[in-house]
């Protein structure tokens, strides 16, 4: 057959006719229901994404929670070898790793149900108070609004106007609020569903964890199968990067947003602010924005606190940007440490780039994919210069 079709070239010029027709049809009706297709494919990307989501968060987690469990590791470790020979505890590696997972396994679930009783309730509460006391809010801001144009004797303010503009602003604060209290109570509310990817979750995370150095080795080796050996190395190289910059940056600057979020509670109930909760979360939640993120809780508590007292609004504030300070110069870089290696101009135009295009979450991504391009432009400096050194 394939020697009757090199001696007549008629069957192959058919055949390239036909094929080509198909593609062209196919094309046509691409372009006519090119809408239809579209939406039928992002249909099924969502489904396929919902079902393997449990595999995606025990991926992520693993990742998270990886660093913690050698460190619970390295703790088991030192106590086996106090009672073991020196060399004897490595025998017992998969059993030490299942007690470290178990062990911090109990530490997150006792975490959660700590910030389940203590930390739920009264931001709840927050909320709520925030919520009845906009009227409060709206009434002040237009009495501060007239006293400002009584004291400066200012007769082109419109209180109409004004009034109008403060009732919009608390209409959109109370709707933003209210919005965000019922889709927590709509998540709450979607408890089994969120229960059976919970567990799912969890027990590929462990997994995950249980076997990590060998699933590792495994995607390692099924690189090395399919690529080419120069493309393989590249690709286990950029892992790497990624790893050590991005994921080292992450990492310590969740553990950071941790700590920012419980000491601004803190200081903020040392002088009894009413909305120490509800700042100290968001300023903590924020903080993983680079520049804008630390001015938003002091900004939140000087503008919450000037209902209560001046005196409060202001001594908040100051203690917050006073703790930032302490935070970024001292808390972050021994928890973070140098993974980005970059100056604060580059790091400030990153953010601004991030920020442009992407939005919140680009600011966040913009610092760490900054340090990768940085890495990489070294290299190829490296690369360059030693290329023109032979």
């Amino acid at each position: 057959m394939i020697e009757r079709l090199k001696k007549d070239n008629r069957y192959i010029k058919y055949g390239m006719i036909i094929f080509i027709a198909i593609v062209v049809v196919l094309a046509v009706k691409a372009i006519a229901y090119g809408d239809d297709i579209l939406a039928w494919l992002f249909f099924q990307l969502r489904r396929f994404i919902k079902v393997i989501s449990p595999i995606i968060y025990a991926i992520i987690i693993s990742y998270l929670l990886y660093k913690p469990i050698k460190w619970i590791e390295g703790l088991i470790y030192r106590g086996l070898n106090y009672v073991l020979k020196k060399n004897d505890a490595d025998k017992y590696s998969k059993t030490v790793r299942v007690i470290s997972i178990f062990i911090l396994f109990f530490m997150i679930i006792l975490g959660l149900i700590i910030i389940y009783k203590f930390l739920v309730p009264p931001l709840m509460e927050n909320f709520n108070d925030i919520i009845d006391a906009l009227p409060m809010f709206q009434a002040k801001l237009k009495q501060w609004a007239i006293n400002i144009a009584e004291k400066f004797d200012i007769k082109s303010i419109h209180f109409e106007n004004t009034n109008k503009i403060s009732i919009d602003i608390m209409n959109k604060l109370k709707n933003v609020l209210e919005g965000l209290l019922a889709k927590i109570i709509i998540t709450l509310s979607n408890i089994s569903s969120f229960l059976l990817n919970f567990i799912m979750t969890m027990i590929l995370t462990a997994y995950f964890l249980i076997d990590k150095e060998r699933i590792v080795k495994q995607v390692k080796e099924i690189i090395d199968v399919l690529l080419p050996k120069k493309a393989s190395r590249a690709l286990k190289t950029f892992f790497y990067d990624v790893d050590y910059v991005v994921g080292g940056y992450i990492v310590g600057e969740l553990l950071d947003c941790i700590i920012v979020g419980i000491a601004s509670t803190i200081l903020l109930m040392i002088v009894k602010h009413p909305y120490a909760v509800i700042i100290g979360v968001i300023a903590g939640v924020t903080n993983i924005i680079p520049y804008v993120g630390p001015i938003i809780g002091a900004v939140l508590a000087f503008f919450f606190g000037m209902f209560t007292s001046l005196s409060l609004a202001i001594t908040g504030t100051i203690l917050l940007l006073i703790y930032q300070q302490v935070d970024g110069n001292f808390i972050q870089p021994k928890i973070v440490g140098d993974k980005i290696g970059l100056s604060a101009v580059w790091v400030f135009i990153a953010v601004l780039i991030g920020g442009s295009y992407f939005g919140a979450l680009g600011m966040v991504i913009s610092i760490p994919v900054a340090g990768l391009v940085r890495v990489y432009f070294n290299r190829y400096k490296e690369y360059k210069k030693l290329k023109n050194d032979i």
